[in-house]
């Protein structure tokens, strides 16, 4: 698959968009110039649905990454908490979809030869 052709299956969360339903909250999602988070429904259960939200910090070359059981019902809850540094990222195609959601989104993050230390990204 081509660069092209993922950048095209990105699905951003642009602030100007209206949001009444919460499946359309899912997707990247611009924070600030240097973070942009991506959130995910993940039906566990009939009962029970989750919220994967993963936080790419471009400042910091971490992840924070973050699975919520309750879902979007505020009954119950148990969260779990991961910060993940992008050196440990095996697959570093996560990495650079963030990157290329981030730049749509408005953001500007650091370059991804230096983020990866691959001067051929550039």
């Amino acid at each position: 698959m081509s660069v092209t052709q993922k950048k095209n299956d990105l699905r951003l969360v642009r602030d100007d968009d209206k949001k009444t339903e919460r499946w359309q909250l899912e997707g990247y999602q611009r924070m600030d110039d240097k973070v942009v988070m991506y959130r995910r429904y993940v039906p566990v259960t009939r009962e029970l649905n989750s919220i994967l939200m993963q936080i790419f910090d471009f400042n910091a070359y971490q992840a924070t990454i973050v699975i919520d059981t309750k879902g979007y019902d505020s009954k119950g809850a148990a969260t779990a908490l991961q910060v993940v540094g992008f050196s440990a990222f095996e697959n570093k195609q996560a990495i650079k979809d963030a990157h290329q959601a981030l730049c749509d989104l408005g953001g500007n993050p650091p370059p991804l030869s230096i983020i990866l230390g691959d001067p051929s990204l550039d």
